[in-house]
């Protein structure tokens, strides 16, 4: 395919493999927390591919992509990033 190569390859543990696996067959795994881990298991198994490959695999957008490409190599996780504004004044 063409098209530039990923800034960001991603490169798992086995243990992280066998943790974002789970995340995918796990049916109490939030959908947004799925397509996450998708993405960075596809990136990590096709490390070829661009971000367009991956996005139409996964069945997203490729600047979702890039962004979760690149958040994983930052935080090392698949969690939202703090929320800006006042804190809550309710708790959940």
């Amino acid at each position: 395919m063409r098209g530039p190569k990923p800034s960001y390859p991603i490169q798992l543990t086995p243990a992280q493999a066998v943790q974002l696996r789970q995340f995918i067959r796990a049916h109490t795994t939030p959908q947004t927390t799925s397509l996450r881990a998708r993405i960075v298991l596809a990136a990590h198994n096709h490390p070829d591919w661009s971000n367009q490959q991956i996005a139409r695999h996964v069945g997203t957008a490729d600047r979702i992509v890039r962004k979760w490409r690149r958040r994983w190599l930052e935080t090392q996780s698949l969690e939202d990033a703090p929320r800006p504004g006042a804190p809550r004044r309710f708790s959940p």
